[in-house]
Order: structure tokens, then sequence, then C-alpha cells
């Protein structure tokens, strides 16, 4: 499978720190994968993200999208290829309307108007959004609210989507019902979506969970074995709720999700 995101010994410090962020790291990521990155706060997930994106220079190493190198020179072409939806989705709001707010990726890049509306619309139904396109984005519920952060970075056709903890401020019912759609977009479009995440209970979704610890990638590993590791702490990581569900029951320590922990009970019972 081929890489969309090579990362080659990327460093970067902070102007007001002595300390790297991120700290010679190096990563391939391939198309159409979904990897989770988790760590304690100020472990330099996000740091990463946002030099993937190149929102911040690197201080040294290289980052490569889709084959082109990251420079001043190609970074539009390069943030053309990514979206990213962050944790709080009111500050990425700029429009008076939801459908003001989903086209204003298509109005800096110059699309004509009749296509603009296509476009918008489109990118509306894929997240069911389309009855509120007439509403103040700041009048709807946290899961709607990141649904149309969604449609705002489809709209422009990412190859990429970076979620930066987009679920961390939702309720139950609003984070399955993002998620949910994530799922669906990667699946259906074969995009390639990176997850910034606290919840180790997200990452079962993703094929590759990255562990960041004071600037540095410590572990490269699937969802299963991140699941069944005993050093969970010393991440900032807490243990999944089917983990400590099957130690109080003293089941087989072999990581399952809970749809298959739920089947294994009916069984038994």
């Amino acid at each position: 499978m081929a890489n969309i995101i090579s990362i080659e010994n990327l460093s970067y410090t902070y102007p007001e720190s002595e300390s790297p962020a991120v700290d010679n790291v190096s990563l391939e990521i391939n198309k159409g994968e979904w990897i989770s990155i988790v760590g304690k706060n100020g472990s330099g997930k996000s740091t990463l993200t946002r030099l993937i994106d190149g929102l911040l220079e690197a201080s040294s190493g290289t980052i490569s999208v889709a084959g082109q190198k990251l420079t001043e020179e190609s970074l539009w072409d390069i943030r053309e290829k990514i979206g990213i939806v962050f944790q709080n989705p009111d500050h990425q709001f700029v429009g008076a309307t939801v459908e003001d707010d989903v086209a204003f990726g298509l109005e800096n890049q110059g699309i004509e108007r009749d296509q603009m509306v296509r476009e918008v619309d489109q990118a509306l139904k894929l997240v069911d959004m389309q009855d509120f396109k007439n509403r103040d984005p700041q009048s709807l519920s946290g899961g709607q609210k990141q649904r149309v952060a969604i449609a705002g970075v489809l709209a422009v056709n990412p190859e990429i989507i970076i979620l930066d903890e987009s679920t961390s401020m939702l309720d139950p019912e609003g984070r399955e019902t993002v998620l949910s759609l994530v799922k669906d977009l990667w699946q259906n479009k074969g995009m390639t979506i990176i997850s910034i995440t606290h919840d180790i209970q997200e990452t079962a979704l993703s094929q590759r969970v990255v562990i960041m610890k004071n600037g540095h990638l410590v572990e490269d590993l699937t969802p299963a074995q991140l699941f069944v590791m005993d050093d969970l702490k010393q991440y900032g990581l807490d243990k999944p709720f089917t983990t400590l569900l099957k130690e109080k029951l003293n089941f087989d320590p072999e990581y399952q999700d809970e749809e298959e922990l739920i089947s294994k009970l009916w069984k038994l019972n």
C-alpha cells in the first residue's frame, strides 16, 4: 500500500520552550489508512498534526504528502489535500448560516457559484445536515456543529482528514454520531483518517495506534495490542471498559471489542 504521508526525523520546539514538543519523529502513513495518535497532554500529538498541515514550520526534518515535499512553495497545494476538524467547532465557523460556512473553503478556491452550490448541498447530504443549511451554526447542538465542520472539510474534497480531539466536547450520543459518520466516509470514500484522541475506546475504530510521549513516538501497534497493554497509565491512558470487565470476570486476556464481549456474555448466559 502506497504511503500518503512520510515524516522523517521531524522536530519542533515552541519559541517559549527549552525542550522540543516533537523530537526526531519518523512515521509513514498509508493511503486509506485510519491511524490514531494518543498520549498525555503535552506529548506532542497535536503539534505533530499541525506540522503535517503546515500550520507550524518544523525546526528540522521533512514531511511529504502524496509524494510532495512540504515547503513554503508547496504549502497551499498540500493544504488542499488535508482537512482538519478541531476540538471546538465554534472556532471553525465563519459564516452566518450553515450553508455559508460550508461554502467558505470553496470560495477561497475561487469555485464558480453554481458548482459551489452543488458541492455544498452534496457535503451537507453526506453528513445528514441538508435540512439545516439556513440555520445559524451557533444554534446547533454540539454533535450537529461537528457534522457541519466535517461538511466544510468534505466540500473541498480532501484526501486526508485529521480529527483533532473532535469528539472530546460531545455527549455520548453526539460522539457516536460523529464517529459513525467518519467511519462511513473512511469505508465508502477511501479517505485517510488521522485521529488525535484521549479516548482509548475510539482507537478501536482505527487500524494502527501511535503513542507519543515527551515529543517522541514510543509505540506503533494495533488496537488489539494496545488494549492488552499493562502500563497504559504511563501514557496517560485508561484501560478500556471491555478490558476492565474481562478482568472482573476472569475472562481470557485476548482483545475483544464491545460487540464480541457482549456475544460471549450471551453465550455464557
